[in-house]
């Protein structure tokens, strides 16, 4: 297997140097206020981490402050900001170089130059890649790169506000309802990217002096890709933006003596979600709002009614609709006309809606049975999309039935 003799990819040893974390913490949490006149409870947290890392990420610091008040017992209003980071991994880090393969689409085909940035065609053109170029190897077969880790890595930062409200009301018995809006930034985002990213990012940027263009091997005097055609690494990106509000809203309630109902609603919507992956030019956009693996609008509705030891329930998920391609090629972004508006005849994979149903027996305190049915409608994701990477978003299996017990000892 090592070799590359059983699967025909050689695997190299994994043997990072050694590592150690050093790390400091405290946090405090202080009742301010409490029963009184238009303070029914008011109080403030806060915390302080300090890590050091030997090796590219160094001493870091972390910390997040937020307080709660409620004027009544009703209703409560909390906000708390956060600045964090996450250090690289040994395997971010250090992991060996090992073959691989995929069907990769060149940006400077023919086929896919216009989908991109409109700088693109000028990347590929000051790369040595000719007018109206066919890659007849990637479209012929799997092409061959490397994947392994990048020793230079930084800690990626973040910082996030969140501000929320939570509704318990007195004269509505078993309803509760929390509402949070957040916005989130990160900074110096580490990712493991994708050969296909690694290839349309370094051609969509702003010219070929990038860090996505340094990790692509120097093409052949015929314009295709080197024999190992990239470095399919970890980096660490510009920034991520995320902004929206998430939902819950439940109601439990008890019926009569041996009946009682639970509903609950969670849903997201985002307001933005956008990337900032160049670092050479940090405030170029890529809107990944509304593109596949990340639409607008996603909720799940769970209503469960129980009599006596038997419990029936039913689950509905929706997904909304989501771009079929990058944003910017069929729409127009941040003042840009869309840079491949007759990509497809279509714009988006439509939304989607899964149902679930499920039953469980209480045979004793010890003993409970259960079983279901997942995906009813029997729903197919949609054509292409095969449930991996942002298409796992859809259901790849289709209905499917499962039974099963839970034993307490």
């Amino acid at each position: 297997m090592k070799s590359g003799a059983t699967f025909l990819n050689a695997i190299p040893d994994f043997a990072p140097p050694s590592f150690a974390v050093k790390e400091a913490y405290g946090e405090i949490n202080l009742p301010l206020l409490k029963g009184t006149r238009f303070a029914e409870e008011l109080s403030a947290n806060a915390a302080v981490r300090v890590a050091d890392y030997k090796g590219s990420a160094g001493t870091v610091w972390t910390w997040n402050a937020g307080a709660l008040y409620a004027p009544v017992r009703d209703i409560k209003f909390r906000v708390s900001y956060a600045k964090a980071v996450r250090a690289p991994t040994l395997s971010d880090l250090y992991s060996s170089p090992s073959q691989n393969f995929d069907i990769l689409n060149d940006p400077c085909d023919i086929n896919f130059i216009k989908t991109g940035r409109s700088t693109r065609a000028a990347n590929c053109a000051a790369a040595g890649v000719p007018v109206n170029f066919i890659n007849n190897a990637a479209r012929g077969g799997s092409t061959e790169f490397l994947s392994g880790g990048n020793p230079n890595l930084e800690a990626e930062t973040s910082r996030s506000w969140t501000y929320g409200v939570i509704l318990q009301p007195s004269f509505i018995p078993g309803l509760a309802i929390t509402a949070d809006y957040y916005d989130i930034k990160i900074s110096n985002v580490i990712a493991a990217v994708g050969a296909q990213t690694i290839l349309d990012a370094c051609y969509d940027a702003a010219s070929l002096d990038n860090q996505f263009c340094g990790l692509i091997n120097p093409r052949q005097s015929s314009g295709e890709f080197a024999q190992t055609a990239l470095l399919q690494s970890t980096v660490n990106f510009a920034a991520l933006r995320a902004k929206g509000i998430d939902v819950d809203v439940s109601y439990n309630r008890r019926i009569f003596a041996d009946d009682k109902i639970a509903l609950r609603f969670v849903g997201t919507w985002v307001r933005d979600r956008t990337d900032y992956p160049y670092l050479d030019n940090p405030g170029q956009k890529e809107r990944v709002k509304g593109e596949l693996g990340d639409p607008v609008y996603n909720f799940n509705v769970s209503a469960d009614y129980t009599h006596g030891p038997v419990t029936f329930g039913y689950q509905l998920r929706y997904i909304g609709r989501q771009s079929i391609t990058d944003w910017e090629a069929q729409h127009e972004t941040n003042g840009v006309a869309a840079l491949d508006p007759y990509y497809a005849d279509r714009v988006y994979y439509p939304s989607v809606v899964y149902h679930a149903l499920r039953a469980s027996v209480d045979v004793d305190k010890r003993f409970t049975f259960y079983g279901g049915v997942d995906n009813l409608t029997d729903k197919k994701p949609p054509y292409g999309q095969l449930g991996v990477a942002d298409g796992a978003i859809f259901d790849n299996v289709g209905r499917s039935m499962y039974v099963g017990a839970r034993v307490k000892l």
